[in-house]
């Protein structure tokens, strides 16, 4: 019996090639999508959740955005707090590395002795409280010691730090996982070492606050309910950012919650995501899931009709309702799985994109082969079906037997349910495609929007070379053909410089700072309005809002700092620099002349107009490697920067974009299948209806005009919908756009175009058809 319906079924499927196609594609693509997005969600929801300690892991940050201390309030923490059991200091530096086997420029973890106690990263070789425990000390990555050693075994090997330290390696462990919030660095060495790195006093000094810290409380102790106890020592130590009003608050973020906290460090690189934004991955998931259902099923319920009579057949032939129900949703279980297999090779083909709009790694190949994700995806897959099936099965098993015989069998179900089905699907596309348009022209307008400084034509390269070095590199970068003017600043618009936080005049002020050299401003085309100082070493330039703050003396130009007793003068004010994203507002910046000695972050080179560009730069990176010996270091166009700023709103445009397809591409297929249902409960009348003269474009005009007032029910209930999630989202961004009507009413207009298109199909062989094929049995 089961067999025999297999042979039926096929053979419906058969005859009904074009039905079969769309059914089995659309499922497939919705499947895949579904499939990548699901890996990506539960991904992104498992960070850092394999930590034996998790639960006993915070983060100490001033409130749920900013988490940068002193490196000193670590100690004292820990010294007053007997609820601590350890704490661990990160911070992300680009060094050089060098072992016997070569060199390389790279980011570097530098952590302090407790690091692997606290967080579960698995060691090859080395115990977790010694491979960190002596000053000189240094981890490395399996991929890291299989690059640089070969098969050597790297366990007491040397390690040299930019060219300067030498270190031991203590310990290899695995890969940093890519679930974790700490980024994947491939060296890890003992924070002690940021001494000789950074300089100075830095291990000790309460005056830069740029370190992240983690604490491991004791078991059962409550550490979140300290943060009083914290703030009181932390003004009892007169620490400026407390004493001084720069913050007000300390907080400490559970470990599993930082991810998702926003939370923003200086240098120790931890990985953040929206939260909102994966659930809105996970909204547009069940949504896609969800039309792929009502899709099948209107495609199922429009082939009712043919259906119908082998249902009513079988029950002549003995078989009863739940027989009938049964097959039918095996049916759809069977075509399900179908689908999905055929999906599952388009997600392959598809994860490279995924991975790359997404910034991650879904190892779909990887995730299959873990046997309980495995029997979820089927168990998954298996209740689609049911559901996918049950709606049809259900409307096809009532047909009546007496029908068939009488050759008057009818489909007699509801045009509500179908038009409730439709018009969701309606919403969700014209929702979907609507905030695709408005994220795409945010990105567009940010990408495009006047910054206050030039950035074509501009190679920033990262400095390696010692301060007297820099007037010889300069005469031979400034003797390449294409090369017309060269910088050497600590600082600027690309990457942000300092930032100098102080008091003036009773409030609290914080500036940016850029230490610059005259060729700056001309290679940034940054305008200055003169106040009539000569520039010189006790001289700043401010914008206008540093100026607005600071208040000087309107003939002098003079500020007199309250810290220390100094005065400088304001040689000038430049325009409203963005030295940050859109994502934030621009704030004061201060520049001041790098004096000699001062150590240039970066090498600025202006290419002339008109020169090859990526010639230029080449032969621009090949002078420099020549004299600086060799030294890795890494080189990008200032307008890349610039592009890198929005590539979170550009990948995400470009998976909306992917999903308003999908989505478009499946209601279409199920307003073609409607359009069949709809023209076939209309056969006897349009038949009617052209026996008394109705015209051809009369017939067209009445089935059009049915869908057409599906489309403006959907696009009145859409339009609210997404002009608040639009609202919403924009209130993020300082700089933004207005949500203009003629968006929505261009997406409006686009659904009605392609939808009429797609119907007119089905209408025009309607209205063209010989009324007397379908009047005939009346």
């Amino acid at each position: 019996m089961w067999l025999t319906n297999l042979k039926t079924y096929r053979k419906f499927l058969g005859n009904n090639k074009f039905f079969t196609l769309v059914t089995i594609m659309g499922f497939a693509i919705s499947l895949m999508f579904v499939l990548l997005l699901s890996i990506y969600v539960k991904q992104e929801l498992s960070i850092d959740q394999f930590h034996k300690n998790k639960d006993r892991i915070f983060l100490l940050a001033q409130t749920k955005e900013k988490a940068n201390f002193a490196n000193p309030a670590a100690d004292l923490i820990k010294d007053n707090l007997p609820e601590v059991e350890s704490f661990t200091r990160l911070v992300g530096r680009n060094v050089t590395i060098e072992t016997p086997n070569g060199k390389v420029n790279m980011e570097t973890l530098f952590a302090d002795s407790a690091f692997f106690n606290m967080f579960s990263f698995p060691l090859v070789e080395g115990e977790p409280s010694k491979v960190l425990a002596t000053k000189k000390s240094a981890v490395v990555t399996e991929s890291f010691a299989k690059k640089m050693f070969q098969d050597e075994d790297p366990i007491g090997k040397p390690l040299n730090l930019d060219d300067s330290t030498s270190l031991t390696i203590t310990g290899i462990m695995k890969d940093f996982p890519k679930n974790s919030q700490i980024p994947q660095n491939e060296v890890v060495v003992n924070y002690q070492m940021i001494e000789k790195n950074w300089g100075g006093d830095i291990l000790t000094t309460w005056n830069n606050s740029s370190f992240t810290m983690y604490f491991m409380a004791k078991e059962g102790a409550d550490l979140e309910a300290k943060t009083p106890q914290i703030l009181e020592l932390f003004h009892k130590s007169s620490y400026w950012m407390y004493t001084q009003g720069f913050a007000k608050e300390v907080t400490f973020i559970p470990l599993t919650e930082v991810y998702f906290s926003g939370v923003h460090t200086n240098f120790s690189g931890i990985r953040t995501n929206s939260k909102t934004l994966v659930s809105i991955y996970l909204t547009i998931t069940i949504l896609i899931l969800v039309v792929a259902i009502l899709n099948y099923i209107n495609l199922s319920v429009s082939q009712a009709g043919k259906r119908g009579k082998e249902a009513a057949m079988k029950k002549l032939l003995g078989c009863d309702k739940k027989g009938i129900i049964v097959q039918f949703v095996s049916e759809s279980v069977i075509m399900t799985f179908v689908s999905f297999f055929i999906g599952l090779f388009l997600a392959f083909l598809a994860e490279p994109f995924f991975n790359d709009v997404l910034s991650t790694d879904l190892g779909l190949g990887q995730q299959l082969q873990n046997i309980p994700f495995s029997l979820l995806v089927i168990a998954s897959i298996f209740i689609i079906g049911l559901i996918s099936g049950l709606i049809p099965a259900m409307i096809v098993s009532k047909f009546q037997p007496i029908e068939v015989v009488k050759g008057t069998y009818m489909l007699k179900v509801k045009s509500v349910y179908s038009k409730i089905l439709i018009s969701f699907q309606y919403i969700v596309a014209i929702a979907l495609l609507t905030c695709s348009a408005f994220i795409i022209k945010q990105t567009f307008f940010m990408k495009n929007y006047d910054l206050g400084f030039n950035k074509d034509n501009i190679l920033k390269l990262d400095n390696t070379i010692e301060p007297e070095r820099i007037p010889a590199l300069r005469s031979l970068l400034e003797g390449i053909a294409g090369v017309d003017k060269v910088s050497f600043p600590s600082g600027s618009p690309l990457d942000g410089g300092n930032n100098n936080s102080f008091s003036y005049k009773g409030q609290s002020l914080s500036f940016q700072t850029f230490s610059v050299d005259t060729a700056f401003f001309e290679i940034f085309d940054i305008k200055i309005k003169p106040t009539g100082i000569t520039p010189s070493n006790n001289t700043v330039w401010v914008n206008q809002k540093g100026y607005d703050a600071l208040q000087p003396d309107s003939i002098s130009h003079t500020v007199n700092f309250e810290e220390g007793g100094n005065s400088v003068q304001i040689a000038g004010i430049t325009n409203d620099i963005h030295f940050r994203s859109l994502h934030t507002e621009t704030g004061p910046l201060m520049l001041n002349l790098r004096q000699d000695g001062w150590w240039p972050w970066s090498i600025i080179v202006k290419i002339k107009t008109g020169a090859d560009l990526f010639k230029t730069a080449d032969e621009i990176k090949q002078v420099y490697s020549e004299f600086n010996g060799g030294i890795p270091f890494d080189a990008k166009f200032a307008d890349d920067t610039v592009q890198e700023w929005y590539t979170k709103e550009e990948k995400t445009s470009k998976i909306l974009i992917a999903f308003t397809i999908l989505t478009f591409v499946i209601l279409l297929m199920g307003i073609l299948a409607m359009s069949l249902y709809y023209v076939r409960q209309k056969e006897k009348e349009i038949g009617i209806r052209k026996v008394n003269g109705a015209t051809e474009k009369e017939i067209m005009a009445m089935l059009n005009m049915n869908f057409i007032r599906w489309i403006v029910m959907a696009f009145v209930i859409a339009v609210p919908i997404a002009y608040y999630i639009m609202q919403q989202w924009l209130e993020n961004y300082p700089y933004r756009i207005s949500l203009s009507w003629w968006v929505f009413a261009l997406t409006g207009l686009l659904v009605v175009v392609l939808s009429v298109a797609s119907i007119s199909v089905q209408s025009w062989r309607a209205a063209s058809a010989n009324p007397i094929d379908s009047i005939k049995s009346e």
